[in-house]
């Protein structure tokens, strides 16, 4: 309890000093230049309310709670809300006050400038945690190889922030053996409990853990604490109900719309750019023999079919089909096309007409989808947006299946899908076009 209390008041210093350097470096932005001291004083002082009223949301967000130290993806986007709700206030609290200053510009500066010292000031104090040692012992309450996964990535891995105690099977025990257990762990020194609320041997002791959670025990959702140690989703431990709550038709709010705006101006803009490119391709592809453009049939939004345009790469155009595919191969011009993803170009044309978006699942074929419809659970979840060029399962499932069905290999790829499906943000998106843009970089196209 000691080091939580000497670690909380370190955390709680070290955000008002960083939200003080960050309103000194958003002056200096905005200034192109080293504000002076007159300057920076006369701004800093209408901002002081704002620093400890910053302080005391991070504490309402629970920023200064051990589990959230413990989850990466919470500690951002918890960091990220509430910075928004300061700003807002701020924002609300300049109005009303008579000030010589003009905070607007400065505002927008010191909530981009803010969100990312106090996130990098977090990451800090969570690598100096893990160096000293001082690792909160924890206990997994689930079944099945996902949990498996989670223990061993967890207890092999020197940079997270916990180790697991012990392994709690609740399959075949009894309520009172499964109560027994957990609450024993607990008076024993377990801080930290990741449990599968959703397993039906569980439900019944979660009243019994009240005592322990008043006592200072940090619990944990079990799917969770999976995604953000893996960036996917447990397919074994979702639901019907885990879908309805997780996974709302997010494209009808202000994000899908704003998303789509950006997909049609921006892919108008790349296009352009990239018609030479996209002629020169055609021109050599017509010179080679057969046809410059081939088009794909794919399961686009709502299980809708359209057509996929791209740039000719192999000898002909297999549709899919195992016989054409065997007698099929990558010509040397479109093995240079596949290496530069000139061949995707053409494919802006769908982002325009709203069949494609430029971050979303890879679409399938119908074919091969229908397959993965009847032997994967929730795979059709994954048809609820329109489908992308990139995507997060594109940037992180290196072992995805190409060619034929595969259920096995894109069970692990649906994973990713419906994390994306489940967190969809323009921070995920940038994320995603980040590294996108580095694939691209790199060549690494096949």
């Amino acid at each position: 309890m000691e080091f939580t209390r000497r670690e909380t008041a370190i955390l709680a210093l070290g955000d008002f000093l960083i939200l003080i350097a960050s309103l000194w470096v958003a002056l200096a932005i905005r200034n192109f230049g080293f504000p002076q001291i007159s300057y920076f004083e006369s701004n800093l002082t209408p901002f002081i309310p704002v620093f400890l009223l910053s302080i005391v949301v991070f504490y309402i967000a629970g920023l200064y709670e051990k589990q959230t130290r413990l989850v990466k993806l919470e500690m951002g986007e918890r960091i990220l809300g509430a910075q928004v709700a300061n700003v807002i206030l701020a924002a609300l609290l300049f109005f009303v006050l008579p000030l010589s200053i003009a905070p607007k510009t400065i505002l927008a500066l010191y909530f981009a400038v803010s969100v990312i010292a106090v996130s990098a000031w977090r990451l800090y104090r969570a690598k100096r945690e893990r160096s000293a040692g001082a690792k909160t012992r924890a206990l997994l309450v689930a079944s099945g190889t996902a949990a498996r996964e989670v223990f061993e990535e967890v207890n092999g891995n020197d940079r997270y922030l916990f180790s697991f105690t012990a392994h709690i099977d609740p399959a075949g025990k009894r309520p009172e053996e499964l109560e027994r257990l957990v609450n024993g762990a607990c008076r024993a020194g377990v801080t930290a409990v990741v449990i599968d609320t959703r397993d039906a041997a569980v439900a019944p002791i979660l009243p019994a853990l009240y005592g322990a959670l008043l006592g200072g025990t940090a619990f944990l959702e079990f799917a969770a604490f999976y995604e953000n140690v893996f960036d996917r989703v447990p397919l074994d431990h979702i639901d019907h109900a885990w879908l309805l709550e997780r996974l709302p038709r997010r494209h009808r709010t202000l994000y899908g719309a704003a998303k789509r705006i950006f997909d049609i101006l921006f892919g108008i803009i790349v296009l352009i750019i990239a018609s030479p490119f996209i002629a020169l391709a055609a021109v050599l592809l017509r010179l080679s023999g057969g046809p410059a453009f081939i088009k794909n049939e794919r399961v686009g939004q709502d299980g809708r079919t359209f057509n996929l345009i791209k740039l000719r790469t192999m000898l002909i155009n297999d549709h899919g089909d195992p016989k054409l595919r065997a007698a099929n191969r990558v010509t040397k011009l479109g093995a240079f096309l596949r290496k530069t993803r000139i061949d995707e170009l053409p494919q802006l044309i769908n982002v325009i007409a709203g069949d494609l978006a430029f971050i979303g699942p890879r679409p399938e074929l119908p074919s091969i989808a229908a397959v993965y419809e009847r032997e994967i659970p929730y795979y059709h979840v994954r048809h609820v947006i329109p489908p992308g060029l990139s995507g997060w399962a594109q940037i992180h499932d290196y072992d995805a299946p190409r060619g034929g069905a595969d259920a096995v290999r894109t069970r692990r790829k649906l994973s990713f899908d419906l994390y994306y499906l489940k967190h969809r943000s323009f921070l995920l998106d940038l994320a995603v076009t980040l590294k996108t843009l580095r694939a691209l970089f790199s060549l690494s196209g096949t």
